[in-house]
């Protein structure tokens, strides 16, 4: 029976040979076409199922770049590039994912921009400096001059923050990533859109009170005119020191206004600086706060207990790292508001010019008290948060209670964690009643 097969493959060759030449090339043809169309369709096939792999592929990295991982880094990112328009903060990678990619060179163009700056505002205030002593020495007079020379230190201070900016990131970064972590997008997100926030209103209700300006000082100039051009009566008011010692001309004035747009946003931006700073403090204890809420009551173990109370002493280091590297900014805040907030109360008592002049007062009166509130407000809540783990500690059981619960419950009752100004002051809530008082 072996040979049946043999048999059987000659029997289909002498068929194939008794087919006429022409219906052997037409079989041929017919193969090849077949063979043809199935690689093609196979190609097909393959090149649709990459372009779902990659589809697939590419819809996660999309989705991967909303994603929050809720780092303080990410908050502020948004935040350090707005302040890098106005020469303020000249780092790289402000906006990365990660604050290893934070970088800081003499080299770069916005440190160049804003060592210029730094330049310009010197020589700003040496005119303004020049023109109180050549002049009468008034609260008035003396009003311009402390004002510039606030802008002038923050602006140094903030360059030498922006080198210290990325060692502070990373050891951020380290901290956060030891504390219990969020599981949800809008727990993570809560920060950031707090810092977001702050900012949005504090730079909106600041553009308004310096167009109101702008309208006063219009309306100022178009009755006190000293010279038949409106547009140069506005410039020589606005930028008087200026043009105190120099001639009147366009770039001079335009370099004034310049000036004085640039100091408008710092002014308002060192406040804005304090509060964010805040709020990533507190945020990180009430992250710690949040994991304690959710055992209070219940009996853990004491490596439960060890484990946050070490936790919640990174984060007091932290708050002194960061309260070292920017209590310079709030005293000159603290102080440069509180001076204003005097100046505008006895300007009070004065008759406005101009419904454009008694709106702009008014209006500048009340964000100035407001923003100093918040500010105080957001800063003593990083105290409040620190003093919070000691209500939970309070409901440990009894047979729970060890030697660990113990030295926590210590160093939240000893410590005094806050932001200061200086050393002199703690921003806690006692501040604010003692001021407002």
């Amino acid at each position: 029976m072996r040979f049946l097969p043999t048999l059987e493959r000659k029997f289909r060759r002498w068929k194939k040979l008794k087919k006429p030449p022409l219906l052997r090339k037409l079989d041929i043809l017919f193969k090849s076409t077949h063979k043809g169309q199935i690689q093609e369709d196979n190609a097909k096939r393959a090149q649709r199922d990459f372009g779902k792999d990659n589809k697939n592929e590419l819809s996660y990295r999309t989705r991967q770049q909303f994603m929050s991982n809720g780092t303080f880094h990410e908050a502020v990112g948004s935040v350090l590039l707005t302040a890098q328009w106005f020469a303020m903060m000249p780092l790289r990678g402000v906006t990365a994912k990660h604050p290893s990619s934070l970088r800081f060179s003499w080299r770069y163009v916005r440190t160049c921009c804003c060592l210029l700056f730094i330049a310009s505002m010197l020589i700003n205030l040496s005119l303004t400096i020049y023109k109180v002593l050549n002049g009468s020495i008034t609260f008035n007079n003396i009003r311009p001059l402390i004002f510039k020379s606030c802008i002038f230190l923050v602006c140094g201070k903030a360059l030498s923050l922006a080198r210290q900016w990325p060692d502070l990131m990373m050891k951020w970064y380290e901290i956060e990533q030891d504390l219990p972590q969020y599981q949800t997008q809008y727990e993570k997100r809560r920060m950031a859109q707090t810092i977001k926030m702050v900012m949005l209103v504090g730079m909106m209700l600041s553009f308004a009170e310096h167009l109101l300006s702008i309208i006063s000082a219009i309306n100022y100039a178009s009755f006190c005119n000293r010279t038949d051009d409106p547009i140069r009566n506005f410039f020589e008011m606005t930028n008087d020191e200026i043009f105190y010692v120099l001639n009147y001309s366009t770039p001079l004035a335009l370099w004034g206004k310049i000036q004085n747009v640039y100091s408008t946003f710092i002014w308002n931006y060192m406040d804005i600086m304090v509060m964010i700073v805040s709020i990533g403090l507190a945020s990180k204890f009430r992250q710690l706060n949040d994991n304690l809420l959710k055992f209070k009551g219940l009996h853990m173990a004491a490596a439960y207990w060890s484990e946050r109370r070490i936790q919640y002493r990174n984060i007091c280091t932290l708050c002194g790292t960061m309260d070292n590297a920017i209590s310079f900014i709030t005293m000159i805040s603290f102080s440069n508001n509180l001076y204003f907030i005097c100046v505008q109360l006895l300007r009070s008592l004065n008759t406005m010019p101009s419904v454009a002049h008694s709106v702009y007062f008014y209006f500048s009166l009340f964000f100035l008290i407001g923003r100093t509130l918040a500010v105080s407000l957001y800063a003593a809540s990083v105290h409040d948060e620190s003093r919070r783990p000691l209500r939970y500690l309070r409901c440990v059981p009894k047979d729970s209670w060890c030697p660990d619960t113990m030295r926590f419950a210590e160093e939240i009752t000893s410590d005094m964690v806050a932001l200061s100004g200086m050393k002199f002051f703690n921003l806690t809530r006692k501040l604010v009643l003692s001021v407002s008082l």
